[in-house]
C-alpha cells in the first residue's frame, strides 16, 4: 500500500537503501543458484540407470519379468496359432465359413480372369496416370543442375578494354 507508482517504497530513498537492495538481490541470486543446483543433481540421479537399478531392484525385477512374460506369451501364441491353422479340422471349419459367405453373398465371390478388354483398359489407364504424375513432378520439382552443362552455357568473361584475351594471344 505504501508503494509509489514504480514499486519504490518510501524507505528506499533513504541512505543505505541501495546496499540493502543489493544485499536482497545477492541473497535471491544465491537462493536461485542453490535451487538450480538441486534440480541439476536430481536430473542426473533420475537419468542414472545404474543408480535407479540399485535403488529400485524389486521394481526393475518385476518390470523385467513382465516384459519376458509378454514376449514369451506372444511367441507361444504365434506357435499355437500356426499349429492350429495347419490342422485339418481348422481348415474344414474355415471352408464351411467360406461356403456360408458364398451362399449369402454370391456377388462378392471373386471372379476368374478378367476379359482382354479390361486388361488393355487397365494397362492404358496405368500408363496415362504414370505419365501425368511424371510430368507434374517435372514441373513441380526443379532438376539438379549439372555443373558442366551450366559452364558450357555461360559465355567466357570478356577481357577489359586494354587487355588481350588468351585465345587471341
Amino acid at each position: 500500500m505504501g508503494e509509489g507508482a514504480n514499486g519504490v517504497r518510501p524507505a528506499d530513498g533513504e541512505p543505505g537503501a541501495a546496499l540493502r537492495i543489493e544485499h536482497e538481490i545477492s541473497t535471491l541470486r544465491h537462493d536461485i543458484g542453490d535451487l538450480v543446483g538441486e534440480l541439476d543433481r536430481r536430473r542426473r540421479e533420475a537419468f542414472d540407470v545404474r543408480l535407479q537399478l540399485r535403488r529400485h531392484p524389486v521394481a526393475v525385477s518385476v518390470a523385467g519379468i513382465t516384459v519376458a512374460a509378454l514376449l514369451g506369451g506372444a511367441v507361444a501364441l504365434f506357435v499355437f496359432n500356426g499349429r492350429r491353422k495347419r490342422r485339418a479340422s481348422y481348415k474344414a471349419r474355415q471352408l464351411k465359413v467360406a461356403f456360408g459367405r458364398m451362399m449369402e453373398h454370391p456377388e462378392r465371390v471373386a471372379r476368374g480372369e478378367p476379359p482382354p478388354g479390361e486388361k488393355i483398359l487397365a494397362a492404358v489407364g496405368t500408363a496415362a496416370a504414370t505419365l501425368l504424375v511424371k510430368r507434374a513432378l517435372e514441373r513441380a520439382v526443379p532438376r539438379p543442375r549439372d555443373r558442366h552443362a551450366e559452364a558450357a552455357r555461360q559465355p567466357e568473361p570478356r577481357p577489359a578494354s586494354g587487355e588481350r584475351s588468351p585465345s587471341t594471344g
